[in-house]
This record gives C-alpha cells, sequence and structure tokens, in this order.
C-alpha cells in the first residue's frame, strides 16, 4: 500500500519515525544518483558524528542532519536508598535518566571520479537544523560556507516546522509546508537560489541535480524515492492516519482538503 499523499507524508515526520526515514531517504538518493550519473561522478554520503544535546524542557529528542539516533536510552540501572532522619516530601514526578549519545550526520555528495573533487551536497534538514538555536546556527554557517565556494547546494527541507535556515527562503517567508532548493555555482556570476515551494496536496517536483559543466542536469524522482522508501519501511502498518498530525498543525489552507484525504483512506 502506498502513502496516501501525493508527495511527502506528514506522518513521517513523527519523532519516533523520523531518524530512520531519514537514513532511508540519504541511501535512496545515493542510490538513484548513482543510477544516472555514468562514469564520470559518483554519489556517496558523507558521515559524521557529533555529542547529542539534551535540552531542558524539550518536548521530545530531536534528531539532525539525515541523520540516525545510535544510542537507545539507557534507564537507570540501579535504585538506591538513604536513611534519613527528617521525613521527606516524595517527588511528585519521577523519570529515568539518560546518558549523552552520538549523533550521526549524513549528507548526500556528488564527486567526480578520480579525484574526488566535491561538486554538489544534498542537505536534507532535520529538526535539529530547524529547532534547536545551536544546531540552526551551526547549518547556516555551513551553508554559508558552501555559497562561498565553487560547490553547488541543493536544499531538501520536508518538515513543515522550526525556522527555514536560508535568508532567500526566511524573508519574506513562503506560506508553504515544504521547501525544494537548487543554488547553483555560477563562477564570477552571482548565486540565484531556485526554489519549489510544495503543499502537502501537491506531489514534490522532479529536483535537478546540476553537475559540471557542459553536463546536464540530472534529474532526482523523488515522489518515486518516496514510494520505495514508504514500502520498504512498512509504514502502511506503523501509521495511525486517524491520529493528528505531528507538530505544528496544518495550515488552514491544507486542513479541510487533508480532513477529507484522511477520511477515504480509514
Amino acid at each position: 500500500m502506498n502513502s496516501p499523499f501525493p508527495g511527502m507524508d506528514p506522518y513521517l515526520e513523527d519523532h519516533n519515525i523520523w531518524p530512520g526515514f531519514h537514513h532511508s531517504l540519504a541511501e535512496e538518493i545515493k542510490g538513484r544518483l548513482n543510477a544516472k550519473l555514468g562514469e564520470r561522478y559518483y554519489a556517496d554520503v558523507e558521515l559524521r558524528t557529533v555529542g547529542e544535546r539534551i535540552e531542558i524542557g524539550a518536548p521530545h529528542v530531536m534528531y539532525p542532519d539525515v541523520g540516525v539516533y545510535e544510542s537507545e536510552l539507557r534507564e537507570i540501572a540501579a535504585v538506591y536508598e538513604f536513611e534519613t532522619v527528617v521525613a521527606a516530601t516524595p517527588a511528585p514526578l519521577t523519570r529515568p535518566s539518560r546518558k549523552p549519545g552520538e549523533l550521526k550526520l549524513r549528507a548526500v555528495r556528488v564527486y567526480l571520479t578520480g579525484t574526488n573533487r566535491l561538486v554538489t551536497t544534498i542537505e536534507l534538514l532535520s529538526p535539529y537544523n530547524k529547532r534547536y538555536s545551536e544546531g540552526l546556527r551551526e547549518y547556516q554557517e555551513k551553508r554559508a560556507r558552501l555559497v562561498d565556494s565553487p560547490v553547488h547546494l541543493v536544499e531538501i527541507d520536508l518538515l513543515r516546522g522550526g525556522d527555514r535556515p536560508g535568508p532567500e527562503v526566511a524573508e519574506p517567508p513562503i506560506d508553504t509546508d515544504y521547501v525544494l532548493l537548487v543554488n547553483r555555482y555560477r563562477g564570477l556570476q552571482d548565486r540565484v537560489s531556485e526554489i519549489w515551494p510544495v503543499a502537502l496536496n501537491e506531489p514534490l517536483p522532479l529536483l535537478p541535480i546540476p553537475l559540471l559543466p557542459p553536463d546536464a542536469d540530472i534529474l532526482l524522482d523523488l515522489n518515486a524515492g518516496m514510494r520505495e522508501i514508504y514500502q520498504r519501511g512498512a509504514y502502511a502498518k506503523r501509521i495511525d492516519y486517524r491520529a493528528p498530525l505531528p507538530p505544528p498543525p496544518p495550515r488552514p489552507v491544507i486542513a479541510e482538503w487533508l480532513g477529507q484525504l484522511v477520511g477515504s483512506h480509514q
């Protein structure tokens, strides 16, 4: 069974589902590009490990960059009893403790065969990039360096919540659900971002992946990739479409359409 949504399925944004989906999406993009790139180029997934951040008061865990949260929560291994002279008021709430772990960050990159020259980087945004101030700042700094380099930038934002990191997307804000962006290196010419706003009721566009001149763009079929990931991940039996969307709530222009879609899928 396929997702009832024509493009990105917003239920995949759930914090329990997103890490596995994000990892699968990076691998799917790598595979689809390598099937089309020919001998001159190859695509691979860049791996970077960072320490996990634990936010006080955060409603749930956030995950970064096409990332997979690879450490498991560890409950307190022992319970200690202390004798006290003065009786203490019992704590109204107790929760298991956790230890800092590690997060694996991944980005899909296209290289020139032989020299391993980086040609194009494909950044898949994550909750860490968009909702944590430190993660947002780190990604914005990385993004600025990429735009100042002779490397094409492709940005795929399949999260409705959080801040849009690119200034050309954030100001003025774009009233949409998802944003796909291609920023090409053009030598001495100013760089311009091609932007595709995508609503929940729309399929994802064929996304051009730029290469070195005179080679033509490779077209990335994200909709076909989404269908493959959805089926391999068995999401049809894991997602309860009767439940509300993961936050944030749908935009008003989408809410009525969404109610009809989910109702017909039940």
